[in-house]
């Protein structure tokens, strides 16, 4: 028996695994852009999809290789205080690279009883957040360095996402070697789109993290447990691919838990996936579905039970009369849980469950609170 190999799989938030699956011409794309200067359409992007579709990951992913062609990467969440975060995260990784009354600091400042660093020049002259900005990007970019600013969770109101979005717009007119890449759930982003103070995102390049296709699912678990090592066997590749249903999150559960049953043996196993896969459909209930459930109103779930009915698809028509109420009514719930991501429109009146396996999990409670 060989020595146990460190898991290479990473069901953690945020966690970059060794190969990511399905999103290759995204990365391309938008690195593509802060190569070719301010005003390329690709350095103000927005990912939207669904709990577990990869957003956090595949921002993190972009962040990561931003650095290493140089550009300094600063990465914040939608939350209050994230204009001083920003800055200060800014001027502590290009510390090296500003003048030092640029990286002037004030260290006392406390938050719940934690000690935070604040950026802050120790004599400010009376100034605004944009104006600091500025200055910190003609800094940088006089050394030929660009700023990228990744901005998770992201949420209409909290209004310093206002203020860094509308800040952004005057950076692009001035051709600054900036970029921001943002990501939330649909409902956030479609909030976003709609605001017409924002109406400058709606022309951002749009990337919705669907399900990956399945034969780069299949590369990327075969690819993984290479590198790491181990091999995995030909009928446990093909169970553990198929079952993640093109799911980002599940990639990632399913090649953990194959790879914790025998971790010290040179093959994954079909026993091995076949255990995997039910702890991984376990931990998506516990971790996702069931979060994504306690946010639906009544309404919400009688239009998801009502499609349970049919196959693939379901005619808003017949979702209406199985709820008994008017195709215009219904029709709002249709827009909700588009929004969500949880369905999708596949043509005039025809929509589809989206969230993949999430069909399985509301048959699955229905059953069992028949019972």
């Amino acid at each position: 028996m060989e020595e146990a190999r460190k898991n290479p799989f990473t069901p953690t938030f945020g966690s970059i695994p060794p190969q990511l699956a399905g999103r290759d011409d995204i990365i391309r794309d938008i690195l593509d852009g802060l190569k070719n200067g301010p005003g390329d359409p690709n350095r103000a992007s927005l990912f939207t999809g669904a709990r577990g579709s990869g957003k956090t990951v595949l921002l993190a992913k972009i962040a990561e290789e931003a650095e290493s062609d140089g550009w300094i990467s600063v990465n914040v969440n939608a939350d209050t205080g994230l204009l001083d975060e920003l800055l200060v995260q800014a001027r502590d990784k290009a510390r090296e690279l500003l003048a030092p009354e640029s990286t002037s600091y004030i260290t006392s400042v406390s938050l719940g009883g934690v000690a935070v660093s604040r950026a802050m020049k120790e004599n400010p002259e009376k100034s605004t957040w944009r104006s600091d900005m500025t200055g910190l990007l003609k800094e940088l970019n006089a050394k030929k360095v660009g700023l990228l600013i990744t901005l998770d969770e992201l949420n209409v109101s909290i209004d310093e996402v206002r203020t860094l979005v509308v800040t952004f717009q005057h950076f692009v007119r001035e051709r600054r070697e900036v970029a921001l890449i943002m990501a939330g759930l649909p409902q956030k982003v479609s909030s976003v789109l709609r605001d017409d103070s924002l109406s400058f995102l709606r022309r951002a390049f749009m990337h919705h993290l669907g399900p990956v296709e399945e034969n780069e699912v299949r590369y990327s678990l075969k690819k993984t447990v290479g590198l790491a090592g181990r091999k995995i066997e030909n009928d446990a590749l093909s169970l553990a691919t198929e079952s993640t249903k093109g799911f980002p999150f599940m990639i990632q559960l399913i090649g953990y838990h194959m790879w914790r049953q025998q971790p010290e043996a040179e093959y994954v196993t079909h026993e091995d996936a076949v255990e995997a896969v039910h702890l991984a459909e376990a931990d998506l209930e516990k971790m996702i579905f069931d979060t994504t459930f306690r946010e639906l109103s009544e309404k919400d779930i009688a239009f998801l039970l009502a499609m349970l009915k049919d196959g693939e698809y379901s005619f808003l028509s017949d979702i209406a009369e199985r709820m008994q109420v008017t195709s215009k009514y219904a029709g709002m719930y249709r827009k909700r849980l588009i929004e969500q991501g949880i369905i999708g429109s596949h043509g005039h009146g025809k929509v589809a469950f989206e969230l993949p396996m999430f069909r399985d999990y509301l048959e699955n409670r229905t059953s069992a609170a028949a019972k």
